[in-house]
């Protein structure tokens, strides 16, 4: 797969603080605060707000913390600002802790979601929001995509949703990051296969983000799945266990324990590089690796909630964020992918991207009736013992 998406920017252009994708939450607490100064906590009304007292319609939308946390980079603050100066509405970011299941838990407990549409829905995250709503009112509604002026941009390999409830807005790739000097000091190559992450040369050489508690490392066990077949993919994570291979509690400490040197390899994402140049750091601490040339694509996409009576307005801000210059600057504060194809973006940022020769991703067919039981089996094989 060789698309060359990137082409120098006209225009935008900002840092951002994450090392990849930022979607990893970090916390089991129920609410923060937007930092762009419209705080929302759990206790607000049970209602979905309607307007402000001049009348201006709220569009309230749901997203993961790292999006709004960091006003001089993460995206929120700035997309509110763009989109409020080209419509007639107030976007009003809520960025719960819990993340999508603070929502899953109130459509349960029969409480109203009073909240317009989420912003960072995965894969796996549509279908547990539909495995546990069972055979009820789905927790989100599908998208005319007809009235998304750009929609027929997106990239197909991020397409997730067959029902288009969930719209694309933004993408890495699941990868290895490698320390260069590391692998110099033993003696040996980066490895280019599974099967060498698993070998004598790269013993006690890997960290991977619990998939339990981790969207990365569990994407990284779905990955492995795909790779080894659902017969193949637990003796893997033997070999790989028995090779010294550390599994730690979510993304953010993985990375850490990388970043100290308590291994040479972590799995992380294929934009790795982006954050690495923009802080100066060692390049050679940063290397990018694909086994088998695979990534693992991960995925986000926006999709209004049922219920909600700021359809026309959810479709708007979606459409909004398709847009490719919108896309542009998302991607390169969130220090990830567009998930559109016409997006422009710097050439140092083309540079320092990486895209793997075959993408690997399950869709919704694929993991509806399969997350669960892939990882229990996992849970019970490999992280008991």
């Amino acid at each position: 797969m060789d698309r060359r998406r990137f082409v120098k920017a006209v225009g935008a252009g900002v840092a951002g603080l994450t090392a990849g994708c930022s979607a990893e939450p970090t916390g089991d607490g129920d609410a923060t605060d937007t930092s762009d100064g419209s705080t929302d906590s759990t206790g607000t009304a049970d209602g979905t707000v309607t307007g402000t007292a001049s009348g201006t319609p709220v569009l309230r939308v749901g997203t993961y913390p790292s999006f709004v946390d960091a006003p001089s980079s993460s995206p929120g603050p700035w997309l509110k600002e763009q989109f409020e100066a080209e419509h007639d509405a107030e976007l009003k970011w809520f960025p719960p802790e819990s993340n999508m299941d603070y929502f899953l838990q109130r459509r349960q407990q029969g409480v109203t979601i009073d909240t317009d549409l989420f912003l960072g829905l995965t894969p796996e995250n549509l279908v547990k929001a539909d495995r546990e709503t069972g055979d009820g009112e789905s927790l989100f509604t599908s998208v005319d995509t007809s009235a998304l002026s750009n929609v027929g941009h997106v990239v197909d390999d991020y397409r997730f949703d067959p029902q288009e409830r969930a719209i694309p807005v933004g993408a890495s790739y699941i990868s290895l990051v490698y320390n260069q000097h590391a692998f110099d000091e033993r003696g040996v190559d980066a490895p280019q296969t599974f099967d060498d992450l698993a070998s004598d040369p790269y013993e006690n050489g890997l960290i991977v983000p619990n998939p339990q508690n981790s969207e990365t490392g569990l994407e990284f066990l779905f990955w492995t799945v795909d790779h080894f077949g659902e017969d193949g993919y637990l003796d893997y994570w033997s070999k790989l266990m028995n090779n010294g291979t550390q599994i730690l509690k979510d993304w953010g400490t993985a990375y850490d324990a990388y970043s100290k040197g308590e291994a040479p390899m972590v799995v992380s994402f294929s934009t790795d590089q982006v954050y690495a140049d923009r802080y100066d750091q060692d390049m050679a601490k940063h290397q990018i690796g694909f086994p088998n040339g695979e990534g693992y694509a991960y995925v986000e996409g926006a999709a209004p909630f049922t219920g909600t009576d700021k359809m026309g307005l959810a479709t708007e801000f979606i459409d909004f964020v398709l847009q490719p210059e919108i896309q542009a600057e998302i991607a390169q504060r969130n220090v990830a992918l567009p998930a559109v194809d016409n997006a422009d973006l710097p050439d140092d940022f083309d540079e320092l991207v990486h895209e793997p020769e075959t993408i690997v991703s399950f869709g919704y067919d694929e993991l509806m009736g399969n997350v669960e039981p892939w990882l229990d089996d996992w849970s019970q094989q490999i992280a008991s013992n």
